[in-house]
């Protein structure tokens, strides 16, 4: 087990958990968001491939309506 933070909070989760299996972990389904990995967003398409390790920092950040 390893320890990460994600948006704040710190979570203890598996080893090798790629970015896309860390989501559906914590069964984030909103639409449309973004995943930034200590301060650097992540292409959808690199999800699978990203592995979150020891200390990461991982946000996830929904859209915001405005105007």
């Amino acid at each position: 087990m390893i320890k990460i933070s994600v948006n704040g909070e710190v979570k203890e989760i598996e080893e090798n958990l790629n970015i896309e299996e860390l989501v559906n972990l914590l069964n984030y389904k909103i639409a449309g968001f973004a995943v930034a990995l200590n301060s650097t967003f992540v292409a959808i398409s690199s999800y699978n491939k990203t592995i979150v390790k020891a200390g990461d920092t991982i946000d996830i950040l929904a859209p915001v309506q405005g105007g």
